[in-house]
């Protein structure tokens, strides 16, 4: 062969100008999804701008460096979709009541909520100020038995309000043998109907304002000498339920707020993988951009150190 003629004669060969594009505008652009390269690329520009890179050598650089962040990114929205998703998945389980994982302690401490209040744990969950409203009703209650034990006599209050009262005096007189038809005669005025015994022996009976003043009479004519420290006795229990309540549907909140909280955290097999993924990263970008402050240094004729390196003994 005649290399000499064969090297005169060759025909030049024209560079391809979308070769010096993919320089130009991220030689690394094929390792992101296509939806993404628009950004990718106008964010490979300004690590670019940023790093100051000149030059073949120190602009590749700059990209590898530019695809680290971007990867890194990438991992942190992954952190936050594993996180909304298991979330979702918690909060899910909650309004379904489940009984198991995270979701399961919220059902619990709503259910314990519920047998305090007396309202349904979703609608607790849903309004925490139902809660509250009870614990301020149980307040009142204990206010006006106060008061009872001060010599009110009971006259006044709201179909609301005596009712809770009148409930607590029955239940106690008839825990001392006070016959329920002898507790509807005082507060009636009139001899038991049919039903009245029954609806005050199954809690049913309603204990209306008006009704209020003679059951205090018959408590004072029955308890003469404990009635009044019963009744402080019973207002303090009222005052230690509405505590008891309010630290429950604090309890509640936290419970959910700690299940939403524990949901965040991706499981231990995915958060060991994304772990070790982003310490990757980080090493891939330290080194770019190590690199990259190491190429610019010589083109201006500094010093380049290299990277520091050790060995780590440990004592005896």
């Amino acid at each position: 062969m005649n290399t000499e003629n064969y090297e005169t004669n060759a025909a030049p060969v024209e560079r391809d100008p979308r070769g010096a594009n993919a320089q130009r505008h991220g030689i690394l652009s094929e390792h992101v999804p296509p939806a993404e390269r628009p950004a990718y690329l106008a964010h490979v520009e300004a690590v670019r701008a940023s790093s100051g890179a000149r030059g073949y050598l120190q602009e590749r650089l700059a990209e590898r460096a530019a695809l680290a962040l971007w990867r890194l990114d990438r991992v942190a929205r992954f952190e936050a979709a594993e996180s909304a998703s298991e979330q979702r998945r918690v909060l899910q389980g909650i309004s379904e009541a489940v009984e198991y994982g995270h979701a399961g302690a919220v059902t619990k401490a709503f259910n314990r909520l519920h047998r305090m209040v007396g309202e349904s744990a979703a609608c607790l969950r849903a309004d925490p100020s139902l809660s509250e409203a009870e614990a301020v009703r149980l307040e009142g209650t204990a206010a006006h038995l106060e008061a009872l034990a001060a010599g009110h006599d009971g006259a006044g209050l709201p179909d609301s309000e005596s009712y809770p009262v009148g409930y607590a005096l029955g239940t106690y007189l008839q825990a001392v043998q006070v016959k329920p038809g002898e507790m509807v005669q005082a507060m009636t005025g009139r001899k038991p109907k049919a039903g009245d015994v029954e609806a005050v022996e199954c809690g049913d009976w309603e204990y209306e304002a008006e009704e209020l003043p003679g059951l205090v009479s018959l408590w004072r004519a029955r308890l003469p000498e404990l009635g009044d420290r019963v009744l402080l006795s019973l207002a303090l229990t009222q005052r230690d339920r509405a505590a008891a309540v309010r630290a429950a549907a604090l309890e509640a909140q936290h419970v959910k707020r700690d299940a939403l909280n524990l949901a965040a955290l991706p499981s231990g097999e995915v958060l060991e993988k994304v772990t070790r993924y982003e310490a990757h990263l980080e090493r891939v970008l330290y080194r770019a951009l190590h690199d990259l402050e190491a190429a610019r240094r010589q083109d201006e004729g500094q010093d380049t150190p290299g990277p520091l390196r050790g060995v780590v003994a440990a004592d005896n």
